[in-house]
């Protein structure tokens, strides 16, 4: 996002990231015994109103942090398909040249203690299938929650690696560093809420459209204004 963002906004959103996902750890004691609950309890901590900055190029920009939980547990077949429980997103709109631009993280959320693998592996080489370098897992566990990319943890059949420091890190600076600085994700990757449609970029044919009910969306908006 740096070529879209101002390092004024960039940093405030890290700040922002680290913070609260930190404080969103403290959520496992109350939601340990299911994975939904941990990441619903996260994403609400993230919530965030509109914040303005005027920077030194005496631009005004605003960026605002919204979570969605869609109602019931999304479909089985849907998840089968894509992989994911949720997408983390930002998009970035100039109100001056009515341009738009997305960028998103699929993402799927296992407990520390998880023991199914096989299954793992399977959401996460569909998620790379469906968006190569755009999917995540997220490990929830008492001691902190992490982020990994998705292929690494292919590579290691299935097991977050402890000494992958780049790929492998606490969750909020996973959000806040690696996505956030274009490390991981797809750019034109999102989640039409309104249609229930995953909007894939694709080489070949422009954007493939999924009709799909994801679990939960978080979407990081950034707007400037003049």
């Amino acid at each position: 996002m740096n070529d879209y963002v101002p390092e004024e906004i960039l940093a405030k959103i890290e700040i922002h990231l680290e913070e609260k996902c930190a404080h969103g750890e403290g959520g496992w004691d109350a939601g340990e015994e299911e994975e939904d609950t941990l990441t619903g309890d996260l994403c609400g901590a993230l919530r965030k109103g509109w914040g303005t900055l005027v920077t030194k190029e005496k631009e005004q920009w605003r960026w605002r942090v919204k979570y969605k939980k869609f109602g019931g547990r999304g479909d089985a077949a849907d998840e089968s398909i894509l992989g994911a429980d949720g997408i983390f997103q930002i998009e970035v709109e100039d109100k001056t040249k009515n341009k738009i631009i997305n960028k998103g993280l699929l993402f799927q959320a296992k407990k520390v203690n998880s023991k199914d693998r096989n299954k793992l592996l399977e959401q996460l080489r569909n998620m790379e299938a469906l968006a190569t370098g755009g999917s995540a897992i997220f490990e929830y566990g008492p001691d902190g929650y992490r982020g990994a990319d998705s292929c690494v943890v292919i590579k290691a059949d299935g097991r977050i690696p402890p000494n992958h420091p780049s790929t492998v890190q606490k969750l909020g600076k996973y959000l806040a560093h690696r996505f956030l600085r274009c490390k991981v994700g797809r750019k034109g990757l999102f989640y039409d809420a309104i249609r229930h449609i995953l909007v894939v970029p694709s080489e070949t044919d422009g954007v493939i459209l999924y009709r799909a009910k994801l679990k939960h969306r978080l979407k990081i908006e950034v707007q400037r204004l003049g």
